[in-house]
């Protein structure tokens, strides 16, 4: 069973790879489990470069297998990170059995954790009306595979060009004088074997020059408007209070309101007390539960607590309310007038 997944798979990746022979010669002994001969076909094709990225890639997968395969699992491991670095979707579990599998999975959780190959297009650069720079950075390469670019350029709806360009610093550039330019670039390795694309032929990149920003036109002069004759608004007075009425009985009409509202709280409450008291009395029988009957007798004498308090904050209101009221008074409201020779009478407004 295991060699007829070996066989497919080999034959489906040599159908993709670019004719080279010590590239086939590896795909043919890998087929007959030739292993460490398969190993030095690959490094013949390595060595050589060149390839385009489908055989690159296949180039990487085959060594990944053959290194598993002769139990050299670490530098397997290595192959098939550089395998799903350039093309984190390809599909390698599944398709090979046994001891395979372990550098796979730790390839894919490496590459996971590292991320994949990643290139990003900059800002081209505009000069005198014209694309003078077309320039592109390698964002991720942990394996530090990218080592140089070849752009392809049409300036001005031309033909394709292709111009190498160094990698400096994770980023390539090229300089160029057009109105507009389309254009891709291929990444290669340090053998010539393309390893990633920005953009492609058939949907290539497009630098132009941005339209020039119309000037706006200058503000229209203001019109000067003579200000119109306005009548001063009436001043708002606070309304006195009616005569006869002072603020000092105003506070006391309201704290003794309040101070009634808490006396028929207390009220209310003091009566609900006294009717759980009434209830408890009454399921107090033999056989009743009497963790249940403390509870609601401990709710009862909250309840008569706060009762108890509210009737002495209610009566401290209307008693202050009753002081408020009598020193807010008028003046001269009192007077004591005499009443024959042996009487006085007090006469005023309360």
């Amino acid at each position: 069973m295991s060699r007829v997944i070996l066989l497919t798979t080999l034959a489906s990746a040599v159908a993709f790879a670019q004719k080279n022979p010590d590239l086939e010669r590896a795909q043919s002994l890998l087929a007959q489990r030739k292993y460490p001969d398969a190993l030095k076909a690959l490094e013949a094709a390595e060595k050589k470069g060149g390839l385009d990225r489908d055989s690159y890639l296949t180039l990487l997968e085959s060594k990944g297998l053959a290194l598993a395969s002769t139990n050299k699992l670490e530098p397997a491991e290595l192959a098939f990170r550089a395998v799903l670095g350039v093309d984190p979707r390809r599909e390698l579990s599944g398709k090979y059995v046994g001891a395979v599998n372990k550098p796979i999975d730790a390839a894919k959780a490496w590459v996971a954790e590292n991320g994949p190959i990643s290139i990003v297009a900059l800002e081209p650069g505009i000069s005198g009306g014209q694309v003078t720079q077309l320039s592109l950075a390698v964002k991720n390469d942990p394996q530090r595979v990218v080592k140089a670019v070849k752009f392809y350029v049409r300036m001005d709806g031309g033909s394709w060009k292709p111009t190498d360009a160094a990698l400096v610093n994770g980023a390539a550039s090229l300089d160029l004088t057009a109105l507009a330019a389309d254009w891709w670039a291929e990444l290669q390795d340090d053998r010539k074997n393309q390893v990633a694309f920005l953009g492609s032929a058939l949907k290539p990149l497009r630098a132009t020059v941005p339209a020039p920003v119309a000037a706006a036109p200058p503000p229209a002069p203001e019109k000067q408007v003579e200000p119109a004759a306005t009548t001063p608004a009436p001043v708002a007075t606070a309304a006195a209070a009616p005569p006869g009425v002072s603020g000092l009985r105003i506070a006391g009409y309201v704290t003794a309101g309040v101070g009634l509202a808490t006396l028929g709280v207390g009220t209310f409450l003091g009566v609900s007390s006294n009717a759980q008291a009434e209830a408890i009395r009454a399921a107090n029988v033999p056989g009743a539960n009497q963790a249940v009957l403390f509870e609601q007798d401990q709710a009862r004498i909250a309840t008569a607590v706060t009762a108890n308090v509210l009737f002495i904050a209610g009566a401290v209101l209307v008693a202050g309310g009753g002081v408020l009221w009598f020193l807010g008074a008028p003046e001269a409201a009192v007077a004591i007038v005499p009443m024959g020779p042996t009487g006085l009478a007090v006469t005023g407004r309360f």
